[in-house]
């Protein structure tokens, strides 16, 4: 599919700032392009965060203000939060059930989630267990879960009726056959993931060391796929027609 062919898009993510970091150059695209956005938060990020002088009730309330902050930066139209706990998460029955009721209420074209599986030449935060729980659970739930009426029919009682997704995308590195050019919107994606100061600690509230050091390398490395200043990578999974 081409950006421009994609009109509704489900971002299915474990933590609050996950899509602003790993594709929010895309997600920005997309929204310019005229597509409708969702995210599906999946944990309360209760544990991102060393001051322990703050309640994870605080922190989560905090989290997802600033997931709501971004997300509007970026152009998505709504945000939903499942509230597991952070680092908990098990791709289990009540999970895939509630990506799926998300996939039937939107019913989006093209899902952009976690990488399901450890990637040695990923970043050591990809393999965060909460990122390979909802990475496998989201693909599950679009295939065959959210297509097949007869699973999970309390669904169909709310009156959410079976939806085929086209494609799932995934963050790639070698194994990549998606790439993005997102460099007309590097700022904007910056600027989202600024809104997450709660997680921003590192930077010292200094922006440009944060891009420099962090947002920047990644979609540089990227880029050169296209001889784009910056890109983001993808695997693309095709569902449906």
């Amino acid at each position: 599919m081409l950006l421009n062919e994609i009109t509704r898009v489900l971002v299915v993510v474990a933590h609050c700032d996950d899509a602003e970091w790993t594709f929010g150059g895309t997600v920005a695209r997309l929204a310019d392009a005229g597509a409708a956005i969702d995210y599906l938060i999946v944990t309360d990020g209760a544990s991102g965060g060393v001051d322990l002088s703050v309640t994870d009730g605080e922190l989560a309330a905090t989290r997802a203000e600033e997931q709501r902050a971004a997300a509007k930066v970026l152009g998505v139209r709504n945000v939903t939060f499942l509230d597991y706990h952070n680092d908990e998460l098990q791709v289990s029955v009540d999970l895939k059930r509630d990506i799926v009721r998300e996939i039937r209420r939107t019913r989006p074209d093209l899902i952009l989630t976690w990488t399901p599986y450890r990637n040695p030449d990923a970043s050591i935060d990809w393999a965060h267990g909460d990122h390979l729980a909802v990475g496998e659970a989201t693909l599950q739930a679009a295939y065959p879960e959210a297509l097949m009426p007869r699973i999970h029919p309390e669904l169909t009682s709310e009156g959410l009726a079976a939806h085929a997704v086209r494609e799932i995308w995934y963050p790639a590195m070698a194994d990549a056959d998606c790439y993005i050019d997102v460099s007309d919107v590097v700022e904007t994606k910056m600027d989202a993931i600024w809104c997450h100061q709660s997680q921003n600690g590192e930077a010292n509230g200094d922006r440009s060391w944060l891009f420099d050091q962090r947002v920047a390398p990644p979609m540089h490395d990227a880029g050169r796929y296209l001889a784009a200043a910056y890109a983001e990578r993808f695997r693309r999974v095709v569902v449906g027609a």
